[in-house]
């Protein structure tokens, strides 16, 4: 690893206890003994390119999903023919070091019977290594207080504050709800809503910002934050069924994203889900296509706090836009439906009113009729009734 102090390139040997054995400098982390790619250096550039150069504040959340790998994990295998070579090759010296030592029988048969084992365990793991493993869940690298112990207590005791532009989650007081709120904004992860708040969102937006439906007040406007997951979707159709009037705007991850580019996306994995959960989706979200139920059926599921802070932030402030916006307004060149009406009497128009104003505009022409018309064809208008013949 490279010292953040001296930048000098460092064997594990040189760098006892987290102590750098050019400058004597004490760092932070060291991928040996923390974790493959925890190190001070990666901490540092990751923080900056999710503040964006410092313009954002991210939280220790955000941060320790930076740090997960993207789109599905490699596939695991039941074999391995790594292991496989070094067992067959190490059988194959046993037993020709046993062949080797026939004047010692009982030694000599103890040596190939374990030399046979590693060949025999060797061959099954070459044999296996196209055979992928049982499905297993897939958690964050790091959950929360492991995170917490590892990297951020840690950076404390060496640097005194976390990296510039950082803020733990836990340690974000809400702060004072606005006193006319536009909107609501309902998030059930702590990370979103620490984000937002730390950016200032609630302020420029008035936007009043919640953890559960109950929480949201009768007639305010509701927008839903929510993972690409079961759960998301439902509180989505929940908040819908529970507030019928005021509006309930979807702005969270939907599966329908995710799916276009897993790898763009933080993946995790949930094997436990039950049989009415899945039910109930179907039940209260039938827009779901099949690829996307089976997507959901097979356990996966993406965390909205996994975005990147720039797009979670952009996401969040369209929302604000499209939630505050007033109603488009009604269309004047819509065409009217229903008879017309008289603009003198508010009624509905004689066919002699309807004949005048056509003829007003040009719009049409309608034969003129005299009293001898009228009495010659039986008082009926338009002209002699041609069905008869001369008197």
């Amino acid at each position: 690893m490279i010292c953040p102090h001296c930048s000098k390139n460092l064997l594990q040997r040189q760098r006892p206890k987290r102590r750098c054995s050019y400058c004597r400098a004490e760092f932070a982390l060291d991928p040996k003994l923390d974790g493959v790619g925890l190190h001070d250096l990666r901490i540092r550039k990751v923080t900056e390119k999710l503040s964006d150069g410092g313009r954002l504040t991210v939280t220790s959340g955000q941060l320790n999903y930076a740090l997960q790998h993207r789109g599905r994990p490699p596939q695991k295998f039941r074999g391995d023919k790594g292991n496989a070579v070094s067992m067959i090759g190490f059988g194959l010296i046993g037993l020709l070091v046993g062949t080797a030592l026939l004047d010692e029988p009982g030694f000599a048969l103890v040596l190939v019977l374990v030399a046979l084992t590693l060949i025999g365990f060797g061959t099954r793991s070459w044999i296996l290594s196209g055979t992928p493993a049982p499905d297993t869940s897939v958690e964050s690298r790091w959950t929360q207080e492991v995170f917490r112990d590892t990297v951020l207590n840690r950076w404390r005791a060496v640097y005194g504050a976390l990296p510039a532009g950082l803020v733990e989650d836990t340690l974000v007081p809400p702060g004072p709800p606005p006193a006319d709120p536009a909107f609501a904004l309902l998030c059930p992860d702590l990370t979103v809503r620490v984000f937002l708040r730390a950016n200032g969102y609630p302020e420029r937006h008035r936007a009043l910002i919640v953890n559960n439906l109950r929480a949201v007040p009768a007639g305010l406007p509701l927008v839903v934050l929510h993972d690409a997951s079961p759960q998301g979707h439902l509180l989505v159709a929940e908040a819908r069924a529970a507030r019928p009037g005021p509006r309930v705007l979807d702005a969270g991850l939907s599966v329908r994203t995710v799916l276009v580019d897993e790898h763009k996306y933080t993946l995790l994995r949930d094997l436990y889900r039950s049989e009415e959960s899945r039910l109930r989706l179907e039940r209260a979200v039938p827009e779901l296509t099949g690829s996307q139920r089976d997507w959901f059926a097979e356990g996966w599921w993406s965390p909205v706090a996994a975005l990147p802070p720039r797009r979670l932030l952009a996401l969040a402030e369209r929302a604000a836009e499209r939630i505050t916006a007033p109603p488009a307004p009604r269309d004047p060149a819509a065409r009217r439906t229903g008879p017309v009406r008289s603009p003198a009497a508010g009624r509905p128009e004689t066919p002699v009113e309807t004949r005048r104003r056509a003829l007003a505009v040009g719009f049409m022409t309608w034969p003129e009729s005299g009293p001898d018309d009228t009495a010659g064809n039986g008082g009926r208008p338009g002209g002699p009734d041609l069905g008869k013949g001369p008197a």
